[in-house]
């Protein structure tokens, strides 16, 4: 067995794309999604990815990084895969991933995996515990019907989109993060939220490729942003992908969600689309019971599991 790390070649990121979906391909990568990863790093952040060679071939990768949606401090998140057939190297590769990280002295490893994968079971078995579950929903779009769930908007409250405003400036865009910052620090989760700081929230959403202005729906009080449910494009055939939906404390148990979601859903059946999936952490219930109602169909959780590691200070 061969370790080589990632050198950012257009050949190595083809290959990184290449084995990943064959490994989970239910989890689609493409070359866009992880170049532009890699171009918005934060100051500070770690991103480290190695191949795994057999006679020459590459089998499976490693990698580990500063979690991207949850960076908390001292944890460094950890990702491997080998293709079918090369199981075998699993306890070798995972010595590699421990020297490896070895040398970033980590407080603590974060994975996310698949409830049924055999690698759930590998973590468990290297002392990690779950933390937290992820459920992944989706709507087929062609058995949906809106008209049971339709209720009048508060006469106050009207829905827009992302679109409808100048979201190239920065004047707009600092409106929208104040809006999805303040949600974002209210969605019930495991762990406290720690949020991107704005540039860095710019570069990663308002310059994502996948980012969907006429899909971003905002519901207005006057000029004031109260709520917003965003569709982002999706590397799954016919699939749009369900982002942030939330509204103000201050405007909840109006409707206001419901309608936000129904938009959203009206919007990806007009542009053609079959699916839209979404994801809910297990203690959003409220969120979770909405999808459910619209006829959401749930598929194996998401686990989010945690080793914490013992850094002895040098004396």
């Amino acid at each position: 067995m061969n370790i080589r790390p990632f050198d950012y070649s257009d050949a190595d990121y083809e290959l990184y794309v290449r084995l990943s979906n064959a490994v989970y391909p239910d989890q689609p990568r493409t070359l866009e999604a992880l170049r532009h990863f890699d171009a918005t790093k934060g100051p500070g952040e770690i991103a480290q990815t190695f191949f795994i060679e057999q006679a020459g071939q590459a089998v499976g990768w490693f990698a580990f990084m500063t979690p991207r949606f949850n960076p908390l401090s001292g944890q460094l998140e950890v990702e491997w895969g080998l293709l079918p057939g090369h199981e075998p190297l699993s306890e070798a590769l995972w010595g590699a991933l421990e020297r490896e990280l070895a040398r970033h002295r980590p407080g603590a490893l974060v994975t996310r995996v698949r409830e049924d994968w055999p690698q759930a079971a590998f973590y468990m078995a290297r002392g990690f515990e779950v933390y937290d579950r992820m459920w992944p929903s989706t709507l087929d779009l062609g058995r949906f019907d809106p008209a049971p769930f339709q209720r009048p908007l508060p006469e106050s409250i009207r829905i827009g989109t992302l679109a409808d405003l100048d979201y190239h400036s920065e004047a707009v865009q600092r409106r929208y993060y104040a809006l999805v910052t303040a949600l974002l620090r209210d969605v019930p989760s495991a762990q406290p939220v720690e949020l991107w700081p704005f540039e860095l929230w710019q570069e990663r959403s308002m310059k994502d490729k996948n980012l969907i202005p006429e899909a971003n729906f905002i519901a207005f009080e006057g000029e004031a942003m109260v709520g917003v449910s965003q569709l982002w494009r999706s590397p799954r055939p016919q699939t749009l992908q369900t982002g942030l939906t939330g509204v103000l404390p201050s405007h909840r148990r109006r409707g206001i969600a419901l309608a936000l979601k129904l938009r959203a859903l009206e919007y990806a059946r007009q542009q053609g689309y079959r699916y839209v999936r979404t994801n809910n952490h297990q203690v959003n219930r409220p969120m979770l019971a909405l999808n459910e109602a619209l006829g959401f169909e749930k598929g194996p959780a998401q686990l989010h599991l945690k080793k914490s590691l013992f850094v002895k200070e040098e004396l």
